[in-house]
């Protein structure tokens, strides 16, 4: 019996150590399969990150996912779609975050497995192995694991050259919007492979929680690589501003930026084209002063370029202050004097119907009240200010006056510091311009 009983334990211990060098043999093969990515050429693969997946989804049998720091994707593999799942909002991340890091394990989620290159506080990036049906192995979970360490290697290094650019960047936008000649700054940007050359323009972003990192000049930098638009991305204090060549582009900078950043509580100013480095000091002024106005105007959000201003362009030329404010106080004073006596909000409704072109309807909307307390409120003007607002000539100095006012200090108009909320809790929009 004793020597039947050796035999099992004999056998037993055989089959765990046969099943253990299966497993490391497996996991050996996962191994070099995946560190082949690091060294092996690109051929029609896009990045070396995309090779990663495409390497994982093989060995797993699994579609792959990664993922940016904002949750974007950046590679899929074995997927029909480019976006099989949508972007994981903050909270998801978040939480997604709390549990990666209580437990150091990939995390599991509607969309799959998922594993964080969170080298520091900062999340990089994620890697998701998806569901087809079948439960996750042991293996599944180690090649999980171990294509995350390789994709951190490989966003780290990327962060690290983006921080590199960015430094060696910084002194030359700055020296480029501070004016410079032609000769050095062509030389210096061909340094860092850019074409000064050709037609620029100068972008300046800033956004609310106002930000003293980097995070908003990365985000813009990606923005810009999206867009296909070659730039240099540099900080200055709030501000994070480009050096962009081509056209001036339009909203879609604003939308691409603030959905990499997932925060729409931002404002971009963009100047006019430049033909050549002796013009950028004009298109970065050009540009403050569109940021200016957007920051000032009664939606602080969004983007505004300087060639599309209209009569703003006049309103806020500098040393022009002091006309201004007689102009307004000429127009507007007796209804200011009112607000400010009785709380009341007559300035911002008469802002409101001249911009909707005297439309009861929208004026009405825009302000979430009703039209018979629209009637009341511009009966009130009227009495106010004696002014026929069916004449045109008033009409048109009425509408540059509340104009005018939104951009002073005094308007109703908020900072990128406060709230873009009307009194009677209507949000402002943007007057056309």
């Amino acid at each position: 019996m004793a020597l039947l009983s050796n035999a099992r334990d004999m056998d037993d211990r055989l089959r765990i150590l046969s099943k253990t060098v299966l497993q490391l043999e497996t996991r050996t093969s996962i191994q070099n399969a995946l560190d082949g990515t690091l060294t092996a050429p690109l051929g029609q693969t896009t990045s070396r990150e995309s090779l990663i997946a495409e390497v994982l989804s093989v060995l797993t049998g699994r579609p792959v996912c990664t993922e940016d720091g904002f949750g974007n994707i950046r590679a899929a593999a074995g997927t029909k779609s480019g976006r099989p799942y949508p972007r994981p909002s903050a909270a998801d991340r978040s939480r997604t975050v709390q549990l990666w890091l209580a437990f150091g394990l990939p995390v599991r989620e509607p969309r799959g497995l998922v594993s964080l290159v969170l080298p520091d506080t900062d999340v990089l990036g994620a890697m998701c192995l998806l569901e087809n049906g079948r439960p996750y192995t042991a293996d599944d979970v180690f090649a999980l694991e171990y294509g995350t360490r390789l994709l951190q290697v490989e966003l780290s290094h990327r962060r690290s050259i983006a921080q590199l650019e960015l430094k060696l960047g910084r002194d030359l936008v700055y020296e480029l919007v501070s004016g410079m000649d032609e000769e050095t700054a062509v030389m210096r940007a061909e340094a860092l492979g850019y074409d000064i050359t050709s037609s620029q323009h100068v972008i300046v972003a800033q956004w609310q929680p106002l930000r003293t990192d980097d995070t908003v000049a990365v985000a813009l930098r990606r923005t810009l690589r999206e867009l296909q638009t070659p730039a240099l991305v540099s900080r200055r204090s709030e501000i994070t501003l480009a050096v962009a060549t081509g056209d001036p582009l339009d909203t879609e900078l604003f939308n691409v930026a603030a959905r990499t950043l997932r925060s729409a509580t931002g404002a971009v100013g963009v100047g006019g084209p430049s033909r050549d480095v002796t013009q950028l000091p004009r298109s970065y002024a050009e540009a403050l002063r569109a940021l200016h106005i957007r920051v000032h105007s009664t939606d602080p959000y969004g983007l505004t370029r300087y060639d599309q201003l209209g009569i703003y362009r006049i309103l806020d030329m500098p040393g022009s202050e002091t006309d201004l404010s007689d102009y307004v106080e000429e127009w507007l004073g007796a209804l200011q004097s009112n607000d400010a006596r009785r709380g009341s909000d007559l300035v911002h409704t008469l802002a409101q119907y001249l911009d909707h072109g005297g439309n009861y309807d929208d004026t009405a909307n825009s302000l979430a009240i009703h039209r018979s307390t629209l009637r009341y409120r511009l009966k009130s003007i009227r009495q106010i200010t004696g002014f026929n607002l069916a004449d045109p000539e008033t009409r048109l100095n009425l509408h540059v006056a509340t104009r005018a006012w939104r951009l002073r200090p005094h308007g109703r108009a908020e900072t990128l510091h406060g709230s873009h909320q009307a009194g009677d809790g209507s949000a402002h929009q943007l007057p056309r311009i």
